[in-house]
């Protein structure tokens, strides 16, 4: 069947190249958007170049030239590499006739690198433990979505294709790219689900063009992707089955079918999640929470809408509201004690707004008052994860809302101590042993209690401030994305954070004390080798051990000597400019051009994966505004140009920085998207300016 099935797709594909080419011509451009890797499963695995219509006919003839033989395992694996080769050419050309060839179907596609990097976190600290690819029809409708809560409450990330994303859609279960729940399409739509665990491997780990041997062994360990498939078979579905065990997924499926044991396996619905988590060797970190709607990390994107709001609190809503999270001494905290003040969301009307307080008080002999900013932090994502809640901002800035269904399945303010008691002792269980929760919605004792909160945040603020990188001894590593980049190490300063943007140095300090051999070990910085680059010898003896002795020097101050590698789960890139005198950030949500003549997902290509590349490094956002940042080379003030939205929604920050540099003028001389986006114009700009770069020596001498 797989054999027939890559055949038939092949044909397919031929099919469909001759009418683009009679309509377009050889030459018309084919690639997919928003990726560094053209049609990555031929980049992957096949490694030839296809940029162009004529390009893909010999990709096409080598392919169907290679299906011959006895219908034998190897040649069924080889179908199955036909089959992938075959649907992402089909794929590939629906996107060269239209950018957007799935808009209005409800099929999301193609998924774009940046929503790679953007889970790139969760990937590789087993907040998403795997990917589960959903294929064909279930029997039982409600079986598919008993199957799909329980994968979501596993914290997996679920790619849905066939007759399972109507199944689901009728089941109203929220689907899109925001909600780690993709319905990429049917049919040959289910190489998207593929080539998104390729690019792992290419923008993580850093595995080249057509290095095959290389590619097959990352993929047998990351992601962790399996396939549930349901219902009958036909061949192309087969065919694509055998496709997803080449690229090392393993296929359950409920029909009666020969095994081949750790790869096809049949097994009845209610037992497919437990085998596939043992079949990848799945460790799940989540503890089930006991709240009456769905809990994981698949509703942390979940955006709650005015028009579905049932209550809301703090933001827009201009009500007062808080949270804060305070250490206590062991006898003024009640361990798992909930306590509300005021009424509940079942005492209000629909549409209202509340004041609302959320106040987390612990106790833990290894817990200290530098952690409480890092565990309080955590409200906002432990609180997104619950199914129609949702919240953004923190401290006295923050602003929840809860849904009409949710209200109606019956959640309640009162659940979030449920929830950060749960949560909290599950990730935080080395610093705390006793957790309480108070939620008041009474709007006189939240402004009672707010001066406490302003207190508390002013002391932390303040010792922060004083948190400089010379003001320590001690800095950290973050080995958490070395599982998808094994050569890649972060390095951890006050004044440099994980280059994610979750991880700052108070954060791995708290680690640390978490779990002694974890991701985040401490450095004695030791020797300083060169103070104005940031290069200290103790440093680069962990950085040379840790890179598998790829690495020898660091520089935490430098773009352009020795800077530090990158994983790919970057927020920004910084880049020299091609003047070479200043440097460009682009932010992964930016799609368009900037003046290095390519998009970010073709430079984020060249970055990651645990090189080290001069001129380029991955960062976080809040590294911009460091006193630090590329402080070797000129620091803010060699920057001429970033997106508009990233300097817009950093402005505040820009500017504050600016101010202590003595240019307050300066965020208006960054060039944006609006002024220009290439080379030249970003000179002319520079010059009409009087851009600071200018009067600076040029990064390359």
């Amino acid at each position: 069947m797989g054999i027939r099935g890559a055949k038939a797709a092949l044909q397919l594909a031929e099919s469909s190249l001759i009418d683009a080419i009679a309509k377009h011509g050889e030459d018309h451009a084919v690639e997919y958007p928003e990726t560094a890797y053209e049609l990555p499963a031929v980049y992957a695995w096949d490694g030839r170049e296809v940029h162009r219509l004529g390009d893909i006919r010999p990709l096409l003839d080598d392919y169907s030239s290679r299906l011959r033989g006895e219908p034998t395992v190897e040649n069924a694996l080889a179908a199955g590499e036909a089959t992938m080769i075959a649907a992402e050419v089909i794929e590939a050309l629906r996107y060269a006739e239209d950018v957007h060839p799935y808009e209005g179907t409800g099929y999301s596609g193609f998924i774009p690198d940046k929503l790679l990097r953007e889970l790139g976190v969760a990937l590789v600290d087993d907040t998403i433990p795997g990917v589960a690819v959903l294929v064909g029809k279930a029997p039982e409708p409600s079986q598919l979505v008993s199957i799909v809560r329980d994968l979501q409450s596993k914290g997996m990330l679920i790619i849905a294709t066939y007759d399972t994303i109507d199944q689901l859609r009728d089941a109203d279960i929220k689907m899109g790219l925001g909600m780690m729940l993709y319905p990429v399409g049917t049919g040959t739509q289910i190489v998207h689900a593929l080539n998104f665990a390729i690019r792992g491997a290419l923008s993580f780990g850093g595995v080249q063009r057509g290095d095959r041997e290389t590619l097959r062994a990352y993929l047998a360990k990351r992601p962790k992707t399996f396939v549930l498939q349901f219902g009958p078979l036909d061949d192309i579905m087969v065919g694509a089955g055998l496709a997803a065990i080449f690229n090392g997924a393993p296929l359950l499926t409920d029909q009666n079918v020969d095994e081949v044991p750790g790869a096809l396996v049949s097994v009845s619905p209610e037992k497919m999640v437990q085998t596939a988590i043992e079949l990848r060797d799945i460790r799940v970190k989540l503890a089930p929470v006991d709240i009456p709607v769905a809990y994981g990390p698949a509703f942390e994107g979940e955006t709650v809408r005015r028009p579905d709001t049932y209550v809301e609190a703090g933001g827009a809503a201009k009500t007062p509201s808080f949270e804060l999270l305070r250490l206590r001494p062991e006898d003024e905290v009640e361990d798992g004690r909930i306590s509300l003040i005021g009424r509940d969301v079942d005492e209000m009307d629909e549409g209202s707004s509340t004041a609302l307080a959320i106040i987390v008080d612990v106790y833990g002999k290894k817990m200290e008052e530098d952690f409480e900013g890092v565990l309080e932090r955590r409200i906002h994502q432990f609180v997104n994860y619950a199914e129609g809640a949702w919240h953004t901002g923190q401290r006295n800035l923050n602003w929840v809302r809860l849904s009409r269904s949710s209200v109606n399945a019956g959640l309640r303010f009162k659940h979030f101590g449920n929830i950060l008691i749960t949560k909290l002792k599950e990730e935080f269980g080395g610093l705390v042993s006793r957790i309480q929760v108070t939620i008041v919605t009474d709007e006189d004792e939240v402004l009672k209690r707010l001066p406490e909160a302003m207190e508390a945040y002013g002391r932390r603020d303040a010792r922060l401030a004083g948190l400089t990188d010379e003001s320590v001894d001690i800095w950290y590593t973050c080995s958490l994305c070395m599982s998808f980049a094994p050569d890649h190490i972060c390095v951890i300063t006050p004044e440099r954070m994980g280059l994610c943007g979750a991880i700052n140095w108070l954060d791995a300090r708290a680690s640390k004390e978490i779990a002694p051999r974890g991701p985040n070990q401490p450095i004695d910085k030791g020797e300083c080798i060169d103070l104005i680059k940031g290069q200290f010898a103790g440093v680069n003896e962990v950085v040379y051990e840790a890179s598998h002795h790829k690495i020898e020097r660091f520089n935490a101050y430098s773009l352009m000597e020795d800077p530090m590698t990158s994983c790919g789960c970057f927020e920004v890139i910084v880049a020299m400019a091609p003047d070479m005198q200043s440097v460009v950030v682009v932010n992964r949500e930016y799609p368009g051009m900037i003046p290095l003549g390519m998009k970010f997902s073709s430079l984020a290509g060249s970055v990651g994966g645990g090189r080290q590349t001069p001129g380029f490094i991955g960062a976080g956002r809040k590294y911009i505004t460091s006193r630090k940042f590329i402080s070797a080379d000129g620091g803010l003030l060699r920057i001429s140009w970033m997106p508009k939205e990233l300097k817009e929604n950093m402005r505040e920050a820009l500017e504050a920085r600016a101010r202590e540099l003595g240019e307050p003028d300066f965020v208006d001389k960054i060039a944006d998207e609006t002024v220009t986006t290439d080379a030249e114009g970003l000179m002319e700009w520079m010059a009409k300016v009087d851009h600071p770069a200018l009067r600076m020596p040029p990064l390359l001498s």
